[in-house]
């Protein structure tokens, strides 16, 4: 083979390896899509029911709230199983402390280092627990300045008289914001409790906005999507409202360039699977179709379609004299001549002229309907071919015979070619001889 022909077939490879690679990665990325849009309702729906189970747990304070008891403490700061408790006017104070470590627990089960602090902000504002006091609140409680503060608060969030709602949201979910002292962002759960009518207290419970991303993150690792949790650039995104929020709507997106980015080597890896698979598969075709000596076509092949014609143009082909170049130059030789025979005929018929090995040394070569005359120029080319140089280093002719019949099978066809051929070897050999 010559580097150009070498280059070509390289080249070919290269297109098709591409192209196969090209509609892979096309299709997995609209499959990969689809599934991360399916996947993108999922776990919207599993933020959802998060925030639900979140406020679930949340309510369940109130009762360990109004049953718990009241001690005496005077104007401090306290702390009592991990809670600060700040006492800013001497009076009765409920004990918390234990029931907030338990709701801290529920919490993280759920949300894990997701939660921050859990406050209870007493009405009137005597008293205040805290879990952790952070600088947030310390300044806070510093700058009080009436103890009616947390009727305040309720009435900013619209949580006036909650307790007359069995159902639905009798707590708020802030919109997400900054928090100055440590300029992290932050979502606030309010929950007030009341008592016979009377808003006794606030519970308070900060939640990490990351708590959001970090989900995305944990759905992406378990499921192996690419949602993410940014309102930036996305080719697909749903926004919707927490439950208990009508401010700072959340959107959930896919971006195209994260899709492919996932899927660019599992298809490399896919297409070269099914290059190779392609290539194993031509190859064994190509050895149930050609003779791998000659590249012409298998007789056991293609002598089945021969019969299924009833017109032929054909040449029946002899190396001469072989078995003498066998038994002078031995088998090795043999078969480079055959190779190299093949060869010429194969550089002197066109591309749709069909070549077949029928023997050891005997080849047929197959044209669309010729006269008689275009056959016999035919052959003669291909004689000469063989007959003007040597074949790898030894004088070599062949003998040609060649019929034209219409509505003929394919038998009768071989008998008239084969006469042909034999007239041509008894007239002395590098001959072609046209059945007339």
């Amino acid at each position: 083979m010559t580097v150009n022909k070498l280059d070509n077939v390289v080249t070919k490879d290269i297109l098709i390896f591409s192209k196969i690679w090209c509609i892979v990665l096309i299709v997995f990325s609209i499959a990969y899509f689809c599934f991360n849009i399916i996947s993108l309702n999922r776990l919207q729906r599993g933020v959802v029911d998060d925030y639900k189970a979140i406020y679930s747990i949340t309510r369940r304070f109130s009762s360990y709230y109004n049953n718990v008891d009241s001690v005496f403490l005077e104007k401090g700061d306290y702390h009592r199983n991990g809670v600060s408790i700040v006492v800013n006017r001497d009076s009765q104070v409920k004990i918390l402390s234990s029931g907030i470590k338990k709701l801290r627990i529920e919490l993280e089960k759920l949300i894990d280092d997701s939660l921050w602090t859990v406050a209870v902000f007493q009405n009137p504002s005597y008293y205040m627990h805290f879990d952790p006091l952070r600088k947030q609140y310390e300044i806070f409680y510093k700058g009080l300045n009436h103890e009616n503060v947390i009727e305040d608060i309720v009435d900013k969030k619209s949580l006036n008289a909650t307790y007359q709602s069995f159902y639905g949201c009798n707590l708020r979910l802030t919109e997400k914001y900054i928090e100055k002292q440590t300029n992290k962002e932050v979502r606030s759960i309010y929950y007030p409790i009341y008592n016979k009518k009377h808003l006794d207290s606030l519970l308070v419970i900060d939640l990490k906005a990351s708590l959001l991303s970090e989900k995305v993150s944990q759905f992406n690792d378990e499921y192996n999507t690419a949602i993410n949790s940014d309102d930036v650039g996305n080719n697909y995104k749903k926004s919707l409202f927490l439950p208990c929020s009508d401010q700072d709507k959340i959107s959930l997106g896919i971006k195209l360039v994260d899709i492919v980015k996932i899927v660019l080597l599992p298809s490399l890896l896919f297409s070269l699977t099914l290059y190779f698979l392609r290539l194993n598969f031509n190859r064994r075709k190509y050895l149930l179709q050609f003779d791998r000596m000659t590249g012409f076509y298998r007789r056991d092949y293609y002598e089945k379609r021969l019969h299924k014609m009833k017109s032929h143009s054909l040449l029946l082909i002899d190396i001469d004299h072989f078995k003498r170049i066998n038994d002078t130059y031995g088998h090795k030789k043999g078969d480079d001549v055959i190779q190299e025979v093949a060869a010429r005929i194969l550089n002197n018929i066109r591309f749709k002229d069909i070549a077949i090995r029928w023997g050891g040394e005997e080849f047929i070569i197959a044209f669309d309907l010729l006269t008689q005359n275009e056959l016999e120029k035919e052959a003669e080319v291909i004689r000469y071919a063989i007959e003007k140089e040597k074949v790898k280093g030894v004088t070599v002719t062949i003998s040609l015979g060649g019929v034209v019949v219409d509505d003929l099978p394919f038998t009768d066809a071989y008998k008239r070619a084969d006469a042909a051929l034999y007239a041509s070897k008894e007239g002395g050999r590098n001959k072609v001889t046209i059945d007339r």
